[in-house]
């Protein structure tokens, strides 16, 4: 049989154990027959069959590879009174027996066999992968001809985008891997044209367990792929998982390469690890052989010490990790040392919270970055505040020491989102710099029942990508990265100094891909938009001048309840600064299918996860309540992502002559079988392709 894999089955959550699942199987236990081939949590693989009514158990403990085909052959041979088992041809395991095969009628399973075990509505015993090509003999074959297969193709993982096509309620534009589960993005860089991304990942559904690192790319952070898992557990300090961290540049200690640091669990405790790229397109990553390079929290904390983050203050390098100390949350500081290439782990603090029910007992996701003349912005994202978990940032400067040092009004720390309690909104930001401009994404958790997540098959994406400065007060500003512009398709609507009262349709835009930008001079009538509207209800955006509210009202919608008990489709929040009547207010609001983004005079954000039902709700209105507001001006689009891709630009390295060919992108997955020579990647998105064993540019 062959058989290709992206990461190992999920047999326990957290729970080390040596118990495998079938790849394929028709063994009766009780009839003591049958044979097939199995996999375990950790690459441990096996072949299981009876002999003469004995057991045969083969164990390979070399680790399973994954993103290759692997030709799985078992050979009973009973006049050398033996088993063998090869993988593309080698011998990798073996062993005595003597008899014939012992065959009974039974079922042969394929994915999964007849064990079950269930977390919630999630089947953890199942295989992730391909299996192909299964073929039985009654003869032992000689391994000359074993030797002979092989594959025909690169084996391709990709989940295939027919999956989710019709999707009612799965993002377009915002980053996420193509199924299963994410949790927090963290560490880009920018490399080959792309910006990389990289994120939580279990590969085997919508559920957090034994996290690998994912990795999506973007010519224009709006259109992304997925590229192959860059980390996965398996060594002894990362085996249950390889938890979040940041991507970093040094000269001094990385060459000017990204690096990654991430936290490594094994079943007892977190410690630091590393890892550096194997190529410059970032696709393949090595673990450092100093690995744990922090090897576990300084004593006087609490048991939780994770996510590292890198940064440098002139000749100084070091890493904080976010902790707990006294029920407060807290960062350790690690420097380095130029002369042993160490760290140090002496339990000193970067910056402590005043209290945990302002600043929560423990900080996730502690983030430290240079905003010029001087300013620093710390953000972390702390557990159990009075109101829950929701991202903070205070600004700063860094002594000499390598601390952290509030400025005058930011001992109190401030929200980064408008709308954010209990887990709710942009949370635990990537903040990347690059071309001069601070970039920030993070995740907007979907918020519903483990059952939701089950029937969709996926949970859980990012934010749109926000630019960010510090004012001269030192607040954070935020606004959309103008390659958002992208998307926009043409036939938009737009509308110049007119007066409004009650509602407007907004000629073609509708849909669930849409953007809206209002500029509206602030009176004494509230104004905003409806979106998601039908004859039933409808999602709208509104700012009261009176209040200096945004409030955004789902609660006429029909949609998958993601936030009972907390905001029940009513979501509202005070301005951190009151707009004066006859000033400007700039409402800006993208909406992909299940979450809407909303700017607020390029200063504020927020991000809203909204799971609409009806396939009919996709009705956009511009409104003013209770009277007439000036509109200064008004524009809106439909948007696609697809609208700015297309075929420009085509470049090879030299001339192609066949008349069909396989397509693949540049980390070698089959996109495209038997493409016609003419026009190979027509219609393929932006990107590096390998056609006739060229490479060729999408631009």
């Amino acid at each position: 049989m062959w058989v290709a894999v992206p990461s190992y089955p999920i047999i326990e959550i957290d729970v080390d154990t040596k118990e495998q699942t079938p790849i394929a199987t028709c063994i009766d236990e009780g009839a003591k027959s049958g044979f097939g081939f199995y996999l375990g949590f950790n690459g441990a693989w096996s072949f299981r069959t009876y002999v003469g009514g004995w057991p045969v158990n083969i164990e390979i403990n070399t680790p399973f590879p994954t993103y290759q085909w692997n030709n799985l052959v078992a050979v009973i041979d009973g006049a050398a009174k033996q088993a063998r088992v090869y993988n593309n041809g080698k011998l990798v395991g073996q062993s005595r027996c003597q008899g014939e095969p012992s065959l009974a009628a039974a079922p042969f399973l394929m994915g999964q066999g007849n064990a079950s075990r269930m977390a919630g509505p999630f089947e953890l015993m199942s295989f992730n992968g391909l299996i192909d090509d299964i073929k039985v003999w009654d003869e032992a074959l000689d391994e000359s001809v074993i030797k002979s297969w092989k594959a025909e193709n690169i084996a391709n993982l990709d989940i295939p985008a027919s999956r989710f096509a019709k999707e009612l309620l799965r993002p377009r534009f915002h980053g996420m891997p193509a199924a299963g589960w994410t949790n927090e993005c963290h560490g880009m860089a920018y490399a080959d044209g792309r910006y990389h991304l990289f994120f939580q990942k279990n590969a085997n559904g919508p559920y957090m367990a034994r996290l690998h690192w994912g990795h999506i790319s973007s010519e224009n952070l709006y259109e992304w792929r997925e590229e192959k898992i860059a980390l996965a557990p398996g060594a002894s300090y990362d085996i249950k998982g390889c938890w979040s961290g940041c991507v970093f540049s040094d000269t001094q200690i990385t060459g000017g390469r990204p690096n990654i640091l991430y936290t490594a669990v094994d079943y007892g405790r977190a410690s630091i690890a590393q890892a550096m790229p194997d190529g410059n397109d970032l696709l393949n990553w090595t673990k450092s052989s100093r690995n744990p390079i922090i090897p576990g929290r300084p004593d006087g904390l609490s048991d939780d010490f994770r996510d590292p983050y890198f940064f440098r203050n002139g000749d100084e390098a070091y890493i904080i990790v976010g902790s707990s100390k006294n029920g407060v949350g807290t960062t350790t500081l690690h420097r380095y040392d130029v002369a042993s290439q160490s760290w140090s782990n002496n339990g000193d603090l970067f910056f402590t919270g005043n209290s945990a029910s302002q600043a929560g007992p423990f900080w996730e996701m502690p983030n430290v970055t240079p905003m010029g003349e001087g300013q620093w912005l710390f953000t972390a994202t702390p557990l159990n505040t009075s109101i829950g978990v929701r991202t903070l940032y205070w600004t700063g400067s860094i002594a000499s020491n390598g601390t952290f040092q509030p400025t005058s009004g930011f001992y109190i720390p401030k929200g980064v989102e408008l709308i954010s309690r209990h887990g709710f909104g942009m949370l635990s930001p990537t903040v990347f710099q690059h071309d001069g401009r601070t970039i920030a994404l993070g995740i907007v958790p979907d918020k519903l029942p483990s059952e939701d997540n089950w029937n969709l098959g996926w949970a859980h994406c990012y934010s749109l990508p926000r630019q960010w400065w510090l004012n001269e007060q030192g607040e954070l500003q935020q606004k959309p990265c103008e390659e958002l512009a992208g998307l926009r398709m043409g036939g938009g609507f737009s509308k110049d100094a007119f007066e409004l009262s009650g509602t407007q349709e907004l000629a073609s835009v509708a849909g669930r891909a849409v953007e809206l930008l209002g500029v509206f001079e602030v009176g004494s009538t509230s104004v905003g938009f409806n979106i998601f509207k039908n004859a039933s209800g409808c999602g709208s955006i509104t700012y009261n001048p009176s209040t200096g509210e945004l409030i955004v009202d789902f609660r006429t919608l029909k949609r998958l309840v993601n936030d009972g008990g907390v905001y029940d489709g009513l979501y509202r929040a005070s301005l951190p600064e009151f707009l004066r009547r006859g000033s400007e207010l700039k409402l800006n609001v993208f909406v992909d299918h299940s979450i809407i983004d909303i700017f607020i005079n390029d200063r504020w954000a927020s991000s809203i996860r909204v799971f609409p039902t009806d396939s009919d709700a996709d009705g956009v209105e511009v409104f003013a309540d209770g009277g007439t507001a000036k509109v200064k001006s008004l524009q809106a689009w439909n948007l696609s992502a697809s609208e700015s891709g297309g075929l420009e630009e085509v470049s090879a390295d030299k001339a192609v002559v066949a008349s069909s060919m396989n397509v693949y992108t540049s980390s070698g997955v089959l996109v495209r079988a038997d493409a016609d020579s003419d026009a190979p990647l027509e219609g393929l998105p932006q990107g590096i392709y390998i056609v006739g064993g060229m490479k060729m540019i999408v631009r």
